[in-house]
């Protein structure tokens, strides 16, 4: 008799996930550019709307991808871990040191202030408190890492998932690189590359982060933080993105070489328990069945 395997419904997810943002990118942007003339406000609820994309295909295809599970079942799996509050220090210190330092190197760069770079007034800082909370950080992380990484992870292992979920958040961007940016020629294919890096490096720090910290509270705080900040800065977008890519690199190297170093521990840990374990089991059954009924 052949074996019925569990259909693998990881590619689908995909692809049902960049052809609905295609969609709704394209209908609600047509209606806020021709109806609503492109209001700044009408573009950034279109921002919000499309955000959720992951979310929205993850609820649609929820009974196919966990069949004996429920919704509110798979929200309180993903956020009952116990927070790891170190990794979350570490990682918001880190990333309030790049882009500190990115806003520095493009000051330097372009020959102004870095305070001139930024702005901090108290409508910007609510308006993008505001939107990055009900954005990006929220919309996108129960399908990006809630579900599919997770997935992916079952397969390939931690380091390539995270490499690959990185890679597919990252070209999901493709159409605001042509139609959000203003940018063209060899400046456009400076911002799709350093974008890229950039993207992918973060979402292999969130993926790593939440491996070791299984709780969906840690992907939405690194991914609020880095839209936080980048909402607050007024200077040239391929500036930042180039600096940024170049430091959540060098990062990314770091908790890839953190992970090894984690699980080369665990590996020399293991081998020790299991010769332990056959005496272990042997000195048991010498025990009295009340032993193991209590």
């Amino acid at each position: 008799m052949s074996v019925v395997r569990p259909k693998n419904y990881i590619m689908q997810y995909v692809l049902y996930t960049y052809g609905l943002f295609g969609l709704l990118l394209l209908s609600f942007g047509c209606i806020a550019t021709v109806i609503l003339n492109g209001e700044p406000l009408a573009m950034r609820w279109l921002i919000v709307i499309t955000a959720w994309t992951p979310t929205y295909v993850l609820l649609l295809m929820f009974k196919k991808l966990y069949p004996n599970s429920t919704i509110n079942c798979f929200y309180k799996r993903a956020f009952n871990a116990k927070l790891n509050f170190r990794l979350l220090v570490t990682t918001t210190i880190i990333q309030i040191v790049i882009f500190v330092s990115s806003v520095y190197a493009v000051s330097i760069q372009r020959g102004v202030m870095s305070i001139s770079l930024l702005d901090l007034s108290f409508p910007t800082l609510i308006s993008a408190l505001f939107f990055t909370l009900i954005q990006g950080a929220t919309g996108e992380e129960s399908g990006w890492r809630g579900y599919l990484l997770p997935a992916i992870e079952k397969k390939i292992g931690i380091v390539k998932g995270s490499l690959a979920v990185s890679l597919i958040w990252s070209f999901w961007h493709a159409p605001i690189w042509f139609l959000g940016t203003g940018y063209n020629g060899t400046v456009l294919i400076k911002y799709i590359i350093v974008f890229i890096v950039c993207i992918t490096s973060l979402g292999f720090i969130i993926g790593i982060s939440y491996h070791l910290c299984k709780n969906l509270f840690v992907p939405i705080w690194i991914h609020f933080l880095f839209n936080f900040f980048g909402e607050t800065y007024i200077g040239s977008k391929v500036d930042l993105v180039a600096w940024y890519a170049t430091f959540y690199f060098i990062i990314a190297i770091g908790f890839f070489l953190w992970n090894k170093s984690v699980f080369d521990i665990q590996s020399r840990i293991r081998p020790r328990s299991g010769i332990a374990a056959p005496a272990l089991r042997g000195a048991q059954k010498t025990k009295s069945p009340r032993y193991f009924t209590s």
